[in-house]
């Protein structure tokens, strides 16, 4: 849990509010993980699945860079395509493995996105980084900003299966410290925010906007909290680093365009990762 962040808690309206209990969280003993915040505590989320994912073979990658959605065709693959050894398809995504690393490719929306990632975390997957893409929801951040997530809220209907009481997932802080380090050693400027995770992008609507401000999240995608879920669940590590792609507060949606400065974006900072 990242201590510079803020912590959503959930009152008796499953209503989310945003405190900063920072100087109190200091005093507390990380061994504890703040195990008392798990409300799904005594629920059957523990309990043995049915159906379960098959394992790959030829599989041997602990880091898994997951990207879901590639804005013009081909863009992110172009930067890294030399660097393929073997590549599957599935119905949802497809996957590259590289020499230290594997690509999770295109599986947009967090069922796609858990569906695929339980598969390498049943091979043997321990650290998820996502290098991916993101709305603004107020002005503090621009088309073309780059933002180390810090916590992300539930509107979508993966997590629940994981965590049926939880309605914020927090990055991994070991692995989101250690991005920030890489994009500090090349000075690379960004910055950090909240994220809402939806199944709907397409009903953003003012209300919805509106409660979101209320709450204290600047960003919105539709992964991100599935993953961070899945991550906590499995006890791996997971991160994410986005780049705003539109914005939101603006009396009609904003779209940026997939121009030289965007590419030179994915370039710096997405590429080095890979």
């Amino acid at each position: 849990m990242d201590l510079s962040g803020t912590l959503f808690i959930i009152d008796l309206k499953d209503d989310v509010r945003c405190v900063d209990l920072t100087p109190f969280f200091l005093f507390i003993d990380l061994k504890f993980q703040f195990c008392y915040l798990d409300f799904s505590r005594g629920t059957d989320m523990r309990e043995e699945s049915i159906t379960k994912p098959m394992s790959l073979k030829g599989f041997r990658s602990d880091r898994v860079i997951y990207i879901p959605f590639d804005p013009a065709p081909g863009l992110i693959l172009s930067g890294f395509k030399q660097k393929i050894r073997k590549q599957k398809s599935s119905w949802a995504c497809r996957l590259f493995l590289l020499d230290e690393k594997a690509i999770l490719y295109q599986a947009l929306g967090a069922p796609a996105a858990v569906a695929s990632l339980e598969i390498l975390i049943a091979s043997g997957a321990k650290e998820i980084l996502i290098l991916s893409f993101c709305g603004s929801l107020q002005p503090d951040y621009r088309i073309g900003d780059v933002i180390s997530v810090s916590s992300a809220l539930t509107n979508e209907g993966t997590s629940p299966h994981y965590f049926p009481r939880l309605k914020a997932f927090f990055p991994s802080p070991r692995l989101k410290r250690r991005t920030e380090e890489f994009l500090a050693s090349r000075n690379l400027p960004f910055s950090r925010g909240a994220c809402v995770s939806t199944d709907a992008p397409f009903r953003e609507t003012a209300t919805w906007l509106k409660k979101m401000l209320e709450n204290k999240i600047g960003l919105v995608d539709m992964e991100l909290s599935a993953v961070f879920a899945l991550a906590k669940f499995w006890r791996i590590e997971a991160a994410a680093l986005m780049i705003v792609t539109d914005e939101l507060f603006h009396k009609k949606w904003n779209v940026g365009n997939y121009g030289r400065e965007f590419k030179k974006r994915i370039k710096d900072y997405f590429l080095p990762f890979i």
